[in-house]
């Protein structure tokens, strides 16, 4: 059974990393968060964890879907790109400070209730998790820098000077594959909480 879900994790992440369909990446993502909810429905870490992620990424799609102008007849590129990788880095911000309060929100809504909290634990995929999403936000935030240095001219800039940076678009041109390469990982960490190393307990260094 452990040979078999090794291979389902690997042809996960290989079709995440290839494959450039958001919408099946999307369902792939969300259908892998519901069965590690439904695995580990008696731990409260993972199941409140793969929640924030599920609530996130749904919400995300929506907006995107429903709200986030992608293409626009009369806003500029610069504008409609600020649009759409600003909206992915409020995204990464939200779901990484959300992820990080969880414990403590979960001890605390668990002790209102008068119900344990000796089982709240962080565990290392969870911090995995969160450098991830910062490499995210990192990415999103070079895009967004990248799109205004591009388009220098559309925000008082000289021509002259405008001219030498139209030129940078390199992650411009490389922000699906980046993108893709990182949901690989992701999905890798959701499953890696299904196995014992995923689960282990994070440990914080001792200051020396």
């Amino acid at each position: 059974m452990s040979i078999f879900k090794l291979i389902l994790i690997i042809l996960g992440v290989c079709f995440a990393i290839i494959s450039q369909d958001t919408l099946y990446i999307s369902l792939l993502i969300n259908v892998s968060l519901i069965t590690v909810i439904y695995l580990n429905r008696h731990d409260v870490n993972i199941v409140s964890l793969c929640l924030i992620f599920l609530i996130v990424k749904i919400t995300e799609e929506m907006l995107f879907t429903n709200f986030i102008v992608t293409s626009s007849e009369t806003m500029s590129s610069l504008w409609v790109n600020t649009i759409i990788f600003s909206t992915h880095l409020i995204v990464d911000i939200t779901l990484i400070l959300m992820v990080m309060l969880r414990a403590p929100y979960t001890r605390g809504w668990l002790a209102a209730r008068n119900k344990p909290i000796d089982k709240v634990r962080i565990y290392r995929a969870e911090v995995a998790f969160v450098s991830l999403f910062f490499v995210f936000m990192l990415v999103d935030l070079a895009a967004l820098l990248e799109n205004f240095i591009r388009h220098l001219d559309e925000i008082g800039f000289s021509k002259e000077i405008a001219e030498i940076f139209s030129g940078w678009n390199w992650i411009y041109y490389q922000y699906e594959n980046i993108k893709s390469v990182l949901t690989g990982l992701s999905f890798l960490l959701i499953w890696s909480m299904t196995i014992a190393i995923g689960k282990e307990e994070y440990q914080a260094a001792e200051a020396s």
